[in-house]
């Protein structure tokens, strides 16, 4: 028997009127997210200026629209005075245009922030800065830190989201550098690119087991290298986990050394992209990816029976028994140099060749060999200087306990990251206190 129910008209009409209500509470904040980018659009293409000394103004109110815009805790008006350590906070329908010797902040409604000599410190909510000058303007949160700045005469901006632990960055033009807790190098966003913080988030994948998971961490790092987790890439910092079937891609300048859980050392050279398809110490049981570019191994000596320790390669693979060895992945071939031990190359179609120390190897995509024959001093040492990593770490560990590492993922779009907070504000509901 089918059933049915219906509301009562009287119910029916205060929903219809709730939502009419919400409709126009939404187009009434865009007008007022507009009316302050016109505000912006009307400022000098160039704020630059000294910093001002301590205890004199660090900014002014451009504007306000709304009445819920608090200066602490009383009132602020537009033209207001502003000096460092103030706090401002936005009402849900109001929103204020700063202006600041060296940059601009449009500052959403629900927003919580406190003015600073060169920037600001966002709490909570939804900023967008303008930089026109070539000093950097500072914007800082609970776990991370972003410099805007103009770039040849140009102004830079960008737009910040915080809510509780997640915050998002996005660079809308020119570009901005970003520091996650954690990192001690920064991470350049530029136009058209977000990252996307979270200080709580678990490095672990979802719903696995890290422990069992866990292959090795990035023990030394010259920026930039990424890291590939599922629909993930994020920026890699010394002392992150590595996973199972995560990847590793240096940039043009970046290099990382890899701990495995066995003691085994990876050196990832720069341009290069490897992936850690499985890696279980306790059994012996290891298969990496080189897909390009250069890595070095020093691999702990394999013991147990039926223990592997495999390098795949396009071309074939490098099986391992415990030993030094440098492999260099290109479009057109595989070179492979054994420094110590000895190594089993086997082809796609079953070929098989055997490297002693001291020895080279180069296969061909069509699989054609030459050698093994003797590396030269120099060759050995060429492969061993561009993956090595000298001296202290370029970026080093941070203490956990003061600042802990906050994962940050970078997703890039075809376009500016963001349009203006006012189109943006619109369309989004309400900024929550633990999602942006």
């Amino acid at each position: 028997m089918k059933t049915l129910s219906l509301a009562p008209a009287s119910n029916r009409f205060g929903n219809a009127r709730n939502r009419g209500l919400q409709l126009r509470r939404r187009c009434f904040s865009c007008l007022l997210f507009l009316a302050g980018i016109l505000a912006w659009a009307a400022a000098p293409g160039s704020l630059a200026s000294a910093a001002p000394p301590p205890g004199s103004p660090a900014a002014s109110a451009a504007s306000i629209i709304g009445k819920e815009v608090e200066l602490n805790g009383s009132p602020m008006s537009a033209g207001a005075t502003l000096f460092p350590g103030d706090v401002i906070r936005l009402g849900e329908a109001s929103t204020a245009s700063l202006r600041f010797g060296n940059g601009f902040v449009l500052a959403a409604p629900d927003t919580e922030l406190v003015v600073e000599s060169e920037g600001v410190t966002l709490r909570n909510g939804h900023l967008q800065v303008r930089a026109g000058g070539a000093e950097p303007f500072a914007i800082s949160g609970p776990f991370f830190h972003v410099n805007v700045a103009a770039s040849g005469g140009i102004p830079s901006s960008a737009e910040i989201l915080l809510g509780g632990t997640r915050a998002q960055i996005s660079a809308v033009a020119g570009a901005a550098d970003l520091t996650a807790a954690g990192s001690a190098a920064p991470y350049r966003l530029r136009a058209g690119e977000t990252a996307t913080l979270d200080a709580a988030g678990a490095d672990a994948p979802a719903g696995q087991n890290a422990a069992n998971l866990a292959a090795g961490e990035v023990s030394r790092l010259v920026p930039q290298v990424q890291i590939d987790r599922a629909s993930q890439v994020l920026v890699a910092a010394v002392s992150d986990r590595i996973y199972w079937n995560d990847g590793l891609r240096s940039g043009p300048t970046g290099r990382a050394h890899v701990t495995l859980k066995d003691g085994s050392q990876l050196n990832l050279g720069s341009d290069s992209s490897l992936r850690i398809l499985q890696h279980d110490a306790q059994a012996q049981q290891t298969s990496l990816d080189l897909l390009l570019g250069r890595m070095r191994g020093k691999i702990t000596k394999l013991t147990r029976p039926g223990a592997k320790f495999e390098i795949h390669t396009p071309v074939g693979v490098a099986g391992l028994v415990g030993t030094d060895l440098s492999l260099l992945v290109t479009n057109d071939y595989v070179e492979m140099i054994v420094f110590e031990g000895t190594v089993r190359f086997t082809t796609l179609n079953g070929q098989t060749v055997t490297v002693t120390a001291g020895n080279k190897l180069r296969i061909s995509r069509a699989g054609v060999f030459e050698g093994p024959s003797p590396a030269s001093t120099q060759e050995a040492q060429i492969a061993k200087d561009l993956t090595d990593i000298t001296g202290p770490s370029n970026q080093p560990t941070v203490a956990a306990a003061t600042r802990p590492l906050v994962p940050l993922v970078i997703t890039l779009s075809g376009a500016a990251a963001a349009v203006g907070i006012g189109v943006y504000e619109g369309t989004r509901p309400t900024v929550s206190v633990s999602i942006p």
